[in-house]
């Protein structure tokens, strides 16, 4: 007789799942029951508990960290209860992964600790292995249950550890933000160009440094911010030439304007634009301003599209994308940054949902056909993306129907949701 068919009273072997994330039950139901073993779920410990008084399973499977009651606290009441605590106990965690997290399972009477992930045909072995021992003669002894100061005493060091492990990794992200930050501001002080960041109503959120130069010494940035754009316009009310761009064609491309100093004197400038959205949420115009003083007639002359949009989007903060006919047309540093890969170039004709993780690939294939499909307003999805080095993040694409090249085109802002 098989493993998998060891049960009570000739029935399936009945294994008892415990994981707060449905996506984990899922998986591993499936696992389980296309492996011939019954299956009952609980997310936390307390639903546990009471699934398993309805209905004694053979053997539990379950994660340590969970709202309500967690696995460590479970386990301590399983094998306090006379009824349950000949039940073998398998803990299954990708987060309390220490040796001593591993110690106090086994003192509470776990009989295994498996790390997340494991392989199916590990996972399903030790499972059976376990099933064997406690069903034949070679059963293992039933350690008497800790007292709760113990208890309570290892789980609260064991908190303590995982608590740790959790500031260390904040600090490590706090550190390498610290650098991005760093890296990026060195950038947007070093502009060539004067960027800005204004609300749709006008209101200037953002000056760079370089308005100073622009203005021969007339401006600082920090005179600006609060100020409205309109009136460092000499020409016509600010938005109507670059507002009218952005609508027919998403970017606004080296618009001839003229900055009105503070003296009255005049700037010629060339300004590029788009309408992006902030990790607020927030809808603004972000821009470039270039002093074209001097430039001759033909200087004057715009270069192509594809130039002028790169040169604009390369310097932004956010990352920038641009879907062309079911494939990333354009993207900029920061959006290869937020995907981790190491150039943009290795992210060019790739299907969107091509970069999705394993799981969401259909999902976000479909989020991306139904937001392709819309011929006006904004547009946005969110899906599951895997990053180059195989970690996964969880990101939120804003953007709107523009053309680039010539060609009908989503112009987009990705973020990662857990930075909004």
């Amino acid at each position: 007789m098989r493993v998998d068919d060891i049960a009570v009273g000739g029935l399936m072997t009945h294994v008892l799942i415990v994981e707060d994330r449905e996506e984990n039950r899922t998986l591993l139901k499936m696992l389980l029951v296309a492996n011939g073993y019954r299956v009952t779920v609980a997310g936390d410990g307390m639903q546990a508990l009471d699934a398993a008084r309805r209905d004694r399973p053979d053997v539990i499977v379950s994660d340590v960290q969970m709202p309500n009651m967690d696995g460590f606290t479970l386990c301590r009441h399983w094998m306090q209860d006379a009824a349950l605590r000949a039940i073998p106990f398998i803990f299954y965690s990708g987060t309390y992964v220490r040796a001593d997290d591993q110690k106090l399972a086994f003192a509470l009477g776990a009989v295994r600790y498996l790390i997340k992930p494991v392989e199916t045909a590990v996972f399903l072995e030790e499972l059976r292995q376990v099933l064997k021992h406690w069903a034949g003669r070679d059963a293992p002894e039933l350690a008497a249950p800790l007292d709760d100061a113990t208890s309570h005493a290892l789980h609260g060091q064991a908190l303590a550890r995982k608590l740790e492990d959790k500031m260390a990794q904040l600090e490590a992200v706090n550190r390498q933000l610290r650098a991005s930050e760093e890296k990026y501001r060195r950038i947007y002080e070093n502009l060539q160009d004067v960027y800005v960041e204004a609300r749709l109503d006008g209101t200037i959120l953002e000056m760079s440094p370089k308005v100073a130069t622009l203005s021969k010494g007339q401006y600082k940035s920090e005179d600006l911010v609060g100020t409205s754009v309109d009136a460092l316009y000499a020409d016509a009310p600010y938005g109507d030439a670059i507002q009218e761009a952005i609508r027919q064609r998403g970017q606004a491309i080296d618009v001839k304007s003229v900055f009105r100093n503070r003296d009255g004197s005049l700037v010629p400038c060339s300004v590029s634009a788009a309408i992006v959205r902030g990790v607020d949420g927030e809808l603004k115009t972000a821009a470039t301003w270039r002093d074209i003083t001097g430039r001759s007639k033909t200087d004057r002359e715009p270069v192509d599209d594809e130039t002028q949009f790169r040169s604009l989007l390369e310097q932004w903060f956010t990352g920038i994308v641009v879907i062309q006919d079911q494939r990333l047309a354009y993207c900029n540093p920061r959006a290869a940054e937020i995907l981790g890969y190491a150039s943009a170039a290795e992210l060019i004709d790739k299907d969107p949902s091509s970069i999705s993780a394993a799981r969401d690939v259909a999902a976000a294939a479909e989020a991306l056909g139904r937001m392709l499909e819309k011929e006006e307003g904004p547009v946005s999805c969110a899906f599951v993306a895997a990053r180059q080095d195989g970690s996964i993040i969880e990101l939120e694409l804003q953007g709107i129907r523009g053309t680039y090249l010539g060609q009908s085109a989503i112009l987009g802002v990705i973020q990662s949701i857990a930075w909004k």
